[in-house]
């Protein structure tokens, strides 16, 4: 009867001591960076693999105790380094594991995974709760389509959706998302109160329910390019309630895509302005006999009206290029419209002043040209750095103002010449003109 029993104690002595050897060699070959191969793994691990294992960790470092024979990490194992110890074994059971498990550390994102690793299936999991990080590697029971997934992880990812839901609920972009076939497979509650508001109607029903139509119709048929929008508009009964949009499209795997369309009423209402303010400026500028050029702070042409035109001789072809600043005073050059410089230097100087005085106010020059004709042209700063030039012709008032100082001449050159004394008084008494003879009879 002893006997046996010896034996019995020996063979079971024998087990135990096999068992610890090969869990130590399993806990070897899942060291980080490897995950233990199916052909190697023995039955003794199988009791780990069974048990819910629970790593907690706090700015990096493991806080949670590493029990004898870990099927994850040893039992020695460096506890600032632990972290991404585990998401390089975890990695071998799915491949998805190290980066969500590098969202969690940065962003504090729940997530949960099912993996493999022979027969097994095991669930891992990692949240946020009170200031450390919890990741969790359990079973994962297959059964109708359902997996064991930790509770607290579970519910951290509830949480985490109905967060996500009410913020996209809560912002007044329309967003949703379709599927490779256009159809509209979830929507936050902008989206379904553009559909409501537009669509209605359409429908023939007061509310519409699932599934949900395309707001936007063919406008956005094919979606907009990744990192550009598109410009769509949806018509109501009043045509002063139509909406604007912007829409971009983010592309998802299997040809789904999330849309976003960003309300821009008042930018169209803000561009509709502009439009009709600049149409306004461009009849009134129509009208002017002044010629007016407008440089923006690059100096190119982007105003010009019909008057300049006509004072530069330009082609309208030319004009509506928008030449530089240089280019448009060299074409007066050789259209002999601008006075002739003794040299290219002085040519260069002369363009220099005109900027500069042009930017600050000041350029105000008289051109006589080759023809005879004379310009006053003169520069005026603008917002943003832009400048203006205007061209005045002033031809006649030159002309008028010279035959005005040669008949002066001549009436005084007359007066002088005759003997008789001869003086002209004003209204006020001042004398206004006299002549030799008179000076002398005064004694002057």
């Amino acid at each position: 009867m002893i006997f046996p029993d010896g034996v019995a104690y020996l063979a079971f002595a024998a087990i135990s001591l096999l068992t610890a050897v090969l869990a130590l060699i399993m806990t070897a070959k899942l060291a980080p960076g490897r995950a233990a191969p199916d052909a190697l793994r023995p039955a003794a691990l199988r009791p780990q693999l069974d048990l819910l294992h629970r790593y907690e960790f706090r700015e990096g470092y493991l806080l949670s105790p590493v029990a004898e024979g870990d099927a994850f990490l040893p039992e020695n194992a460096d506890r600032t380094g632990a972290y991404d110890m585990l998401g390089e074994v975890l990695g071998g059971l799915h491949p998805d594991v190290p980066g969500c498990m590098r969202a969690l550390r940065k962003r504090g994102e729940a997530f949960a995974l099912t993996g493999q690793m022979g027969d097994d299936r095991l669930s891992v999991s990692g949240r946020q709760e009170e200031g450390r990080l919890v990741l969790s590697v359990g079973p994962a029971e297959p059964g109708d389509g359902r997996a064991v997934v930790d509770g607290q992880t579970f519910a951290k990812l509830q949480e985490e959706v109905g967060d996500m839901r009410a913020i996209l609920d809560a912002t007044a972009i329309p967003t949703w998302k379709q599927d490779d076939e256009r159809r509209i497979v979830w929507a936050n509650a902008a989206y379904l109160a553009l559909a409501e508001r537009f669509l209605a109607g359409e429908h023939g029903r007061a509310s519409l329910g699932w599934p949900l139509p395309q707001v936007f119709g063919d406008q956005v048929t094919p979606l907009p390019a990744q990192g550009t929008v598109r410009r769509c508009s949806l018509a109501a009964a009043d045509p002063d309630a139509a909406a604007w949009f912007e829409v971009s499209a983010e592309p998802q795997p299997g040809g789904a895509a999330i849309c976003m369309a960003r309300p821009i009423d008042r930018l169209v209402a803000a561009e509709t302005s502009l439009r009709s303010f600049v149409q306004t400026l461009s009849k009134t500028f129509a009208s002017l006999p002044t010629g007016l050029a407008v440089f923006d702070k690059r100096r190119n042409l982007v105003m010009f009206n019909p008057a300049l035109v006509t004072q530069s001789t330009l082609g309208i072809d030319f004009l509506s290029a928008r030449p530089s600043l240089v280019e448009f005073l060299d074409h007066l050059r050789e259209r002999r419209r601008m006075p002739e410089p003794r040299d290219y230097r002085s040519w260069r100087d002369q363009i220099a002043r005109l900027e500069e005085g042009a930017a600050d106010g000041t350029y105000q020059e008289l051109w006589t040209l080759p023809d005879g004709d004379s310009l006053r042209v003169t520069g005026r700063p603008h917002p943003d750095g832009a400048v203006a030039l205007l061209f005045e012709d002033i031809s006649q008032e030159v002309t008028l103002t010279r035959q005005f100082r040669a008949d002066l001449d001549l009436y005084r050159s007359v007066l002088e010449d005759d003997a008789a004394a001869l003086a002209v008084f004003g209204r006020d008494g001042q004398m206004m003109l006299s002549n030799a003879a008179y000076a002398k009879l005064v004694g002057g």
